[in-house]
């Protein structure tokens, strides 16, 4: 819990590690993300369905504001070292690869 008076934060960090490929293929309708402290498959299971949020700032103004939200979700782990498969409602840009993504603790599964 944070300090009173301090704020805290609603989300879980993440970063874009590409798409989902084989060594021919690439499938830019799932993303494959990393979670931050979610080493293992058993630690994935409280995020499925959780939304994530890409925030990038563009060029324009829309709406009083340049910042920009491209929202998807959590499907399913990747692996065994904790990576996640989510799909978006856009497809995610490439040069959004490397970058950082909110992962919201919402909606609850609980």
């Amino acid at each position: 819990m944070a300090p009173k008076g301090e704020a805290s934060r609603l989300y879980v960090r993440g970063l874009i590690l590409g798409y989902k490929r084989a060594r021919m293929n690439q499938y830019p309708s799932t993303s494959l993300i990393k979670l931050e402290h979610v080493n293992c498959t058993e630690d994935v299971d409280f995020y499925l369905g959780k939304t994530l949020c890409y925030v990038y700032k563009a060029k324009t103004k829309v709406k009083g504001t340049n910042y920009r939200c491209i929202k998807g979700k959590v499907m399913r782990a990747h692996g065994t070292s904790g990576v996640v498969r989510a799909k978006f409602q856009h497809n995610l840009p490439p040069c959004s690869m490397g970058g950082k993504i909110r992962c919201m603790l919402y909606p609850s599964r609980i």
